[in-house]
């Protein structure tokens, strides 16, 4: 396997790099700046408190009790290639389960918003996912109110499968 620094997905517009230890320490300090192999990539926000939350209590507990699924549970950032700056997260909430079912998650910074990003990031991580032999099925959970994420979803062929009285839980098939 690759060291995780050297992953890198690519789309026209976007990479998408998976965070290891350090830089998960480094994006939760929120200096602007995160160090890969091939260069520096500039952040231009603050991380929201549930971010940083989520980091602190779920993705970095996770990859130190499961370094060898690192890839399932860190966080990746989103970078447009052409202004070299990170526009958005994704990743999965955990390894597979025995039946092969991952949970997606994203967010997009609202400055990026409309750009097609994340529908081309979903597209490029699922693609990503199903090349594991072990994931049979992707899963994710949108608020009813947020049409924009639906239409990620949908753009990438997800589709509903339940719904609660807030949110709707989405699958893609293998």
């Amino acid at each position: 396997m690759h060291h995780i620094n050297q992953i890198k997905l690519e789309s026209d517009k976007l990479f998408i790099r998976p965070l290891d230890f350090e830089n998960l320490s480094i994006y939760l300090k929120s200096d602007g700046v995160l160090k890969f192999d091939l260069g520096k990539y500039l952040e231009k926000r603050k991380l929201s408190e549930d971010l940083m939350f989520t980091i602190r209590n779920s993705v970095i507990p996770y990859i130190k009790q499961n370094p060898n699924d690192i890839l399932f549970g860190t966080l990746w950032v989103i970078i447009n290639k052409i202004q070299n700056i990170i526009v958005g997260d994704i990743g999965f909430k955990g390894k597979p389960s025995d039946k092969g079912l991952i949970e997606i998650g994203y967010g997009l910074y609202p400055e990026f918003f409309n750009n097609g990003y994340m529908t081309e990031a979903v597209k490029i991580m699922t693609t990503w996912a199903f090349e594991q032999p072990q994931v049979k099925i992707i899963i994710a959970e949108t608020n009813k109110e947020n049409i924009s994420s639906q239409k990620v979803l949908k753009k990438n062929n997800f589709s509903i499968f339940a719904e609660t009285e807030f949110n709707y839980w989405w699958r893609l098939d293998k």
